[in-house]
């Protein structure tokens, strides 16, 4: 138990130095599981932030892959004069690492389809790193869980034994 007791006041020290040296095991414990949980969620509040941006990016090319289907001629052709929301949108694909050539305003039926392809093949790399994510925000859920069922199973002995401790002393 000993043995036990060092490892945690070890932990303890190594999230906050300034602890002083003398505090309880259940002290110990508390401030351990705390700063563990709070790590999981500032975590898991982390990857949803960057599943949310990610999620957007998805969603501006679904409406530009609209746009274009819109924009398209019943010959497969795609005029972007004086459609300054499409142009932007276009602009936009160079960010997702989508390379279109400077200022080019008409695309034939073939490159059209080449464009739909290769924003189509976009979206689906970010859906898989969408997927990746999700499953990882799912690990440090499960992560939370098990953590705080932990910090109850170690708690609650502790809790236990004071009782009896107290009963032990008042005679009972």
């Amino acid at each position: 138990m000993a043995e036990k007791t060092e490892e945690i006041v070890k932990l303890a020290k190594e999230i906050n130095p300034d602890l002083p040296d003398q505090m309880s095991l259940e002290t110990l414990v508390l401030l351990i599981n705390t700063e563990r949980l709070k790590n999981l969620q500032d975590s898991t509040a982390t990857e949803f932030k960057e599943l949310k941006e990610r999620q957007d990016k998805v969603r501006k090319l679904h409406e530009l892959l609209q746009n274009i289907n819109r924009e398209t001629s019943e010959k497969g052709e795609l005029s972007l004069k004086n459609k300054t929301e499409l142009i932007e949108g276009m602009k936009q694909l160079k960010d997702h690492g989508i390379s279109l050539k400077d200022d080019k305003l008409s695309y034939s039926r073939d490159e059209r389809e080449r464009l739909i392809e290769n924003i189509k093949m976009t979206i689906e790399d970010l859906n898989v790193q969408n997927d990746m994510q999700l499953q990882k925000i799912t690990r440090l859920t499960n992560e939370r869980y098990e953590s705080y069922q932990m910090a109850r199973s170690i708690l609650k002995p502790l809790h236990d034994d004071k009782h009896n401790k107290a009963r032990a002393m008042s005679g009972r």
